[in-house]
């Protein structure tokens, strides 16, 4: 690698030794100069801001020569040995002869790396007198400065990751010991980035309300969270702010029952009749190429210009919130929303992917107040549902959903939800949608979107769930005037009603060449997954094989939506047009 002008010599070795790191596959990010929390200039969020772009550590380094470097251990195959003084040298044999491997020496001791079979569970695991196990915490690199004084070097930094071997493992495993984790490495969890203590102590006050507590006890244990974990602090009256703001949320058990004889009858609102319901969640769905993304930006331009939709014949300007996981805002939304003649002015979108959690409901609400929001778009379902759910499974789905609904009605505003289709034929429209059928049944309208089976240039919206109203007329629509040599967006044209359901499609599901059900599953389980940022391409293939999907199919899905291969990692294209 050459030398950059503007990097220091032990910059420029830092720069070096992240290189050989990241070549393993470990994830490296920026931690305070003589420290070993995180820099959040650079990584807000810790071991989540970690990175494998090798120009992105350049350029911190660029930016500030004397930070830190600490390897990210989470979600790879490799732990590392912390021995520390003559006793921790002592301790270690009794684990059995440790291979030689890459290896940093501390200020008192070693960091051994080593690759493990993916048994050894833990974030730090107290095994002895000075010997520790880091598994899923991070580790600080060569060159970094300890805290104390002294800096963390090594012999020989070219040297292999070696394998541990099953013996050490199996001793680690049968020997270890829950223990007080002594100050050190910081794990993930235990220091809360700027960016996102908000959310992190929001989503504790809501925990805490849930189960009873009154908002001055709420109060007293976020400050001490506050002192003990944020970085920097958020201070006292912002934990006051956030300790009432959930004030207005009784505890489980408060209000659980009522007397049907109090309740006033309440008329159900529309925002496009008979299609989306207000105070609700809606759902749109469809094949990729029916042009699922035109229609939100064209619903979303018609509701911020005030523009009637088929059916109405008047219509007021409001105010949207437009969250896309998958497209850009610069290089496709505002020319989609433009072209379908939007005022911009009152679309607002997020700046960084969020998934929508405890804390990020709150912030959403408190967005959706300020600025008067009355249509809340998520683009696509799945990308914003908290990591670790199982869109298939009907009680991993359902608090989420409830908690959407909730957020729809209590701000009396209109949420859609993009969600893909499947390509099996269970016999009716409303079972094709991704996931758990509970998703569905949480909606209170859904949309599904086909390609019109006697003219593949024209699209079909059919109302294929409609319990609070008629079902609305299935409403053709077309692409016109696009020209993507000269950059030209095309326009969502309306073509009227026709006489098109969901079933007269359901021939065409199976035909050759289209992508199959466990494929289109795949499609959903890689837009969630990267949704937030490249990922290791073996890290993806092994979370997608815990949920039974074949290498094989997770390449093909990645092919089908343009993923693209960065270094050992996967991506998200960014799309234009």
């Amino acid at each position: 690698m050459g030398s950059e002008p503007r990097l220091t010599k032990r910059a420029r070795a830092k720069l070096q030794i992240a290189k050989r790191l990241i070549a393993d596959g470990i994830g490296v990010i920026a931690l305070k100069h003589r420290s070993k929390k995180p820099d959040s200039r650079f990584c807000p969020n810790g071991s989540h801001n970690a990175t494998t772009d090798i120009d992105e550590v350049r350029g911190w380094l660029t930016e500030d020569s004397r930070i830190n470097l600490a390897g990210v251990l989470l979600d790879t195959p490799y732990l590392v040995v912390d021995v520390d003084g003559s006793k921790g040298v002592k301790a270690a044999k009794a684990l059995g002869p440790l291979p030689k491997t890459l290896m940093t020496n501390t200020p008192n001791g070693s960091h051994r790396f080593y690759r493990h079979d993916g048994k050894v569970k833990g974030s730090r695991i107290k095994l002895g007198a000075e010997l520790d196990i880091i598994a899923s915490g991070y580790v600080l690199l060569p060159e970094s400065d300890h805290p104390d004084g002294g800096q963390y070097e090594t012999d020989d930094w070219t040297r292999s990751i070696a394998h541990l071997p099953a013996e050490t493992i199996a001793a680690i495993n049968r020997d270890r010991k829950a223990g007080e984790r002594e100050e050190g490495e910081e794990t993930e969890c235990d220091t809360i980035g700027e960016g996102r203590r908000d959310n992190a102590l929001t989503s504790i006050a809501g925990a805490l309300r849930r189960q009873g507590y009154s908002s001055s006890l709420i109060a007293t244990a976020l400050a001490a969270i506050d002192n003990e974990h944020c970085d920097p602090p958020l201070g006292k009256k912002a934990v006051r702010k956030i300790a009432r703001s959930v004030e207005r949320y009784g505890p489980a058990d408060a209000d659980l029952f009522g007397d049907m004889s109090e309740v006033e009858p309440r008329n159900v609102e529309f925002s496009w009749f008979p299609y989306l319901v207000r105070g609700a969640v809606n759902l749109l769905e469809g094949d990729p190429g029916t042009g699922k993304t035109y229609l939100l930006c064209t619903i979303a331009a018609c509701f911020s210009a005030g523009i009637p939709l088929p059916g109405q014949t008047k219509a007021r300007a409001v105010n949207v919130l437009f969250m896309s996981a998958e497209d850009d805002p610069d290089t496709t939304l505002v020319r989609r929303l433009t072209r379908m003649g939007a005022d911009v002015s009152r679309i607002t979108y997020t700046k960084k992917y969020v998934q929508l959690e405890e804390g990020t409901f709150g912030q959403i609400e408190k967005h959706v107040e300020k600025k008067g929001i009355e249509l809340v778009i998520l683009d696509p379902l799945f990308a914003y549902m908290e990591r670790g759910i199982d869109m298939n499974k009907a009680n991993e789905t359902r608090p989420f959903m409830a908690r959407l609904a909730e957020l729809a009605k209590r701000m009396n505003i209109t949420i859609i939800g993009l969600r893909h289709i499947t390509k099996s034929n269970p016999g009716k429209a409303i079972y094709r949608g991704l996931g758990s059928i509970d998703i569905t049944a949480a909606s209170r309208s859904a949309i599904m979107l086909g390609v019109h089976p006697e003219d593949e240039d024209v699209r079909v919206m059919m109302h294929i769930k409609h319990n609070l109203s008629e079902r609305g007329a299935s409403l053709a629509y077309e692409l016109v005037g696009g020209d993507y040599a000269k950059g030209q967006v095309p326009k969502l044209t309306w073509l009227g009603e026709v006489d098109i359901r969901p079933e007269d499609l359901e021939l065409k599901a199976g035909q050759p060449g289209r992508p199959d059900d466990a494929r289109q599953q795949a499609i959903a389980f890689l837009q969630h997954a990267l949704a937030d940022g490249p990922k290791p391409v073996k890290h993806v293939l092994a979370a997608g094989e815990k949920r039974s999907f074949s290498e094989r199919t997770l390449r093909r899905a990645a092919k089908d939506i343009g993923v693209e291969k960065e270094g050992k990692n996967w991506k998200i294209a960014k799309k234009s047009l």
